[in-house]
């Protein structure tokens, strides 16, 4: 049997990531969020909530240098496949150069957001999916996922704390939102606690923190757009009342909406549990 390629790079050393990001001319941006972790502890943290299995298909969102890269090759071996979606030309080189020889190594080049579509076309739902996320677009690209109905049996993401806190929100906290209404309708959602700063090269100016995701069944049975569209106009303003966030749904309408339902419609929708609120919007998008 053929053996599995050798990767030589120490992702545990911070001088030679400097090294390499430097004789090719690379620097980590703020922008597509590029913290490389150099904790192995932290990687193998992450992976081990992930349980890759030999012969799965795994996704991973923003590949970077490869780091957790080349620890997800190993686990998933000759038989499986990891498709790494990577937007920054010189890191796309620089993983194609590293594990292009692995023959279930691909990598999709540009936005993940624009991209995943035509990969699951292809491919079909992977088995599971993780990744580093970008601070600025990690809601975006949980939201594609749960709204393309493209959810992995497992999902990993390491995100800003706050983010986490959104995603894991309960009824009545500050951090309650539409975003975390989608996020538990569709998922079982855990935050599995924070990575030290230090796990990080560069250093963030955030914390960050591991956020798993089981999906639910049945979820897309009821999630059509209308009723994903009607849980975000509850959020709309969260100063406003139900009643005064949907009045464009028709007065009557969510009147005897909230009264089947036994939701006083002087309520706000950060009060509501997840399943108060769908219920909410399916019947007032019936």
């Amino acid at each position: 049997m053929e053996e599995l390629p050798i990767f030589f790079m120490n992702y545990d050393s911070q001088r030679e990531i400097i090294t390499v990001l430097t004789e090719r001319g690379l620097r980590p941006t703020k922008k597509f969020g590029q913290n490389f972790m150099i904790s192995r502890a932290a990687r193998e943290k992450v992976l081990s909530f992930i349980n890759i299995k030999e012969g799965d298909s795994v996704w991973e969102i923003g590949g970077g240098l490869g780091a957790m890269t080349s620890m997800a090759l190993e686990k998933v071996g000759q038989s499986g496949h990891l498709t790494v979606f990577e937007i920054d030309r010189g890191y796309i080189d620089f993983l194609s150069e590293q594990f292009g020889s692995h023959p279930g190594f691909k990598i999709v080049a540009g936005d993940m957001v624009k991209t995943w579509k035509a990969v699951a076309e292809q491919s079909g739902k992977p088995d599971a999916i993780f990744g580093n996320l970008p601070y600025n677009s990690a809601s975006a690209m949980i939201t594609q996922l749960i709204e393309g109905d493209c959810l992995a049996d497992r999902m990993v993401f390491t995100v800003q704390k706050e983010m986490g806190q959104r995603i894991t929100a309960k009824p009545g906290s500050a951090d309650y939102s539409s975003f975390s209404v989608f996020c538990q309708l569709a998922c079982d959602v855990s935050y599995q606690g924070d990575l030290k700063s230090g796990s990080f090269y560069p250093v963030p100016d955030v914390v960050s923190g591991i956020v798993t995701f089981t999906p639910k069944p049945g979820f897309k049975e009821y999630a059509t757009s209308q009723v994903l569209r009607a849980i975000r106009d509850m959020f709309g303003s969260r100063r406003k009342t139900l009643l005064n966030n949907l009045r464009p749904y028709g007065i009557e309408k969510v009147q005897s909406a909230c009264q089947s339902l036994g939701i006083d419609v002087s309520t706000r929708a950060e009060t509501l549990s997840p399943q108060q609120i769908v219920e909410l919007a399916k019947a007032i998008t019936a």
